[in-house]
């Protein structure tokens, strides 16, 4: 008696249901994720009629809140350490504009103490960000 032995077919897994299966779960999860823009800080800038807006690339920007809470690039920064992260931003260089965002509502106190910080790192260039009149 002879056994009829039987050829295997050669096993082929089809791509397409499964590119589809991963193009429809990315799909998913695009539109169920939420995308939400915050704006970190909150400040109500003093206006002034000779505000000029001169974009620089490199920059250092430290705010102060309306609490006086010091942000150095929107982090936020005790006293102690606001002169080592200015360096460590500016890389030592004197020539690098420091911008100084301060609220409206700020204690004077708190902005003449962030001016003599960088006057004191050797840091010349210092603008003050201001709105213009009658806008925000």
């Amino acid at each position: 008696m002879k056994l009829r032995e039987r050829k295997r077919a050669d096993f082929m897994v089809e791509m397409t249901p499964l590119v589809d299966v991963v193009f429809l779960m990315l799909i998913f999860f695009m539109v169920s994720t939420s995308f939400t823009v915050s704006d970190s800080l909150k400040l109500e800038l003093p206006a002034s009629k000779s505000s000029t807006q001169d974009k620089q690339m490199e920059e250092v920007l430290i705010s102060i809140d309306e609490s006086g809470q010091l942000y150095v690039q929107e982090e936020a920064v005790e006293d102690g350490a606001l002169r080592r992260r200015v360096l460590n931003i500016s890389k030592g260089d004197p020539n690098m504009r420091v911008v100084l965002r301060a609220d409206a509502n700020t204690r004077h106190k708190r902005v003449v103490y962030v001016m003599d910080t960088i006057r004191e790192l050797g840091m010349g260039k210092l603008a003050i960000a201001t709105v213009p009149v009658g806008g925000q």
